[in-house]
């Protein structure tokens, strides 16, 4: 269906490969915090509190992704006996493990600090300690 052809009611096809990268990769759902404005840094901390809840179907995404590189390098080594392919399989599953890594401690992290820039309670905290 050519641009011309689609009608406003109906939302343009995304490629396949579009879809997997929107399934796999989470770090395009999340924002910076560390640049702008206080306020900006604390919209966007808490936009990333409230996708939190994404983060664990995205580390089991992962988990099984490094499942399935160690397990085709296991067939390449134990049965095809290509020792080559099967380091880049476990390389290439020790990445994703990384990345299952990462999203794991961004969930925690997220889930631990609800208010990372929350000025006004850290100074009247300093003050109750004071007195």
């Amino acid at each position: 269906m050519t641009p011309a052809e689609r009608t406003d009611d109906q939302p343009p096809r995304e490629s396949l490969g579009h879809l997997l990268f929107r399934f796999i990769w989470p770090f395009r759902y999340f924002r910076d915090v560390t640049r702008g404005s206080l306020l900006e840094r604390q919209m966007n901390y808490r936009h990333n509190r409230a996708m939190r809840v994404f983060l664990p179907g995205f580390v089991l995404k992962w988990v099984a992704l490094t499942a399935l590189w160690f397990a085709i390098g296991g067939l390449f080594d134990q049965f095809a006996d290509w020792v080559i392919p099967a380091a880049c399989c476990f390389m290439t599953g020790s990445w994703t493990f990384i990345v299952a890594l990462l999203l794991l401690t961004s969930w925690t992290w997220l889930e631990r600090f609800p208010e990372l820039y929350d000025q006004p309670a850290r100074v009247h905290r300093m003050q109750d300690r004071e007195h």
